[in-house]
């Protein structure tokens, strides 16, 4: 099942609370207002994280329907494409929204990047180890009290727990000691991934996000290659086609409108663009979902 939409709306953290200070927390149990933004298909500024302790959500994210169940977790980033489909009454657990500036006002612009599972978007639900599930409560009864209270040096305390809450959940859910290893070259990537994000439906040329990052196209192909395996235009080219996938589940828009929204100069390069990864046009691609 998947609920398609004239537009995907961006939703902020102004929508859900205007008096917000860049994070929100919400225990399910007393207050699940925060998921009644998510009905529609959606992207947000922010990023979600939720760990139900009890009850059943089913969610679909870009083109994947999953069932969250009780001591289960998800986390998900602001570009993905997220609605949720239904829920049960009878749920508990905890909602974090978190917009990067919040945690990166405190700590260096990149280490949000460095716990991997937030750009590396899981499409299945962990199960939280017994560690986490003992751990787990007092730390977000803490920051749900901080949020709650507003006290003058409440953003502090709060980042700091979220800092921690973050470091547990990516234990929780690289298992093996597989986060990415952080060092310069590593930034340099990153760096790339985060402007290509912002500007993949204009920018196609890896020279121009080179000239960006102050290096020559030839060392971001290197870096590009040596990070992840593909070369710089490839992570280009990936980042675009995302895009249109979401825009054909998720939209009745067709595909001239998909295909100038993707800044293609026609639509029939745009198919042959398509076709060239997925074997079949956009159109017989969208039918199949």
């Amino acid at each position: 099942m998947v609920i398609k939409t004239e537009n995907i709306n961006t939703i902020s953290l102004n929508n859900i609370d205007p008096d917000h200070i860049g994070l929100i927390v919400y225990n399910l149990k007393d207050d699940y207002s925060c998921l009644q933004n998510l009905h529609l298909p959606n992207r947000r500024t922010f990023y979600t994280v939720i760990y139900l302790t009890s009850g059943l959500i089913t969610l679909n994210i870009d083109k994947y329907n999953c069932q969250l169940q009780q001591q289960q977790v998800m986390f998900f980033s602001p570009s993905t494409v997220l609605s949720l489909l239904t829920e049960n009454d009878q749920k508990d657990g905890w909602v974090i929204l978190f917009e990067e500036h919040f945690f990166t006002q405190r700590y260096n612009d990149n280490v949000l990047h460095h716990f991997s599972f937030l750009k590396t978007q899981k499409m299945q639900p962990q199960n939280v180890a017994v560690e986490q599930q003992l751990g787990w409560p007092m730390i977000l009864e803490t920051m749900h009290r901080e949020y709650l209270f507003s006290h003058p040096d409440a953003k502090n305390i709060l980042r700091s727990y979220l800092n921690i809450f973050l470091g547990t959940l990516s234990r929780n859910v690289n298992t093996e000691g597989t986060e990415i290893p952080k060092n310069e070259k590593e930034e340099k990537v990153i760096s790339f991934e985060r402007l290509i994000s912002e500007q993949f439906a204009h920018e196609r040329l890896p020279s121009f996000y080179a000239d960006q990052l102050f290096i020559s196209t030839n060392y971001l192909n290197r870096l590009c290659q040596e990070r992840r395996g593909i070369s710089a235009g490839q992570l280009i080219r990936e980042r675009v086609l995302m895009e249109a996938e979401r825009l054909l589940i998720h939209t009745y828009k067709n595909i001239s409108e998909i295909s100038f929204e993707l800044g293609f100069e026609n639509v029939s390069y745009f198919i042959t663009f398509f076709k060239k990864k997925y074997g079949v046009s956009p159109e017989e691609f969208r039918k199949k979902q």
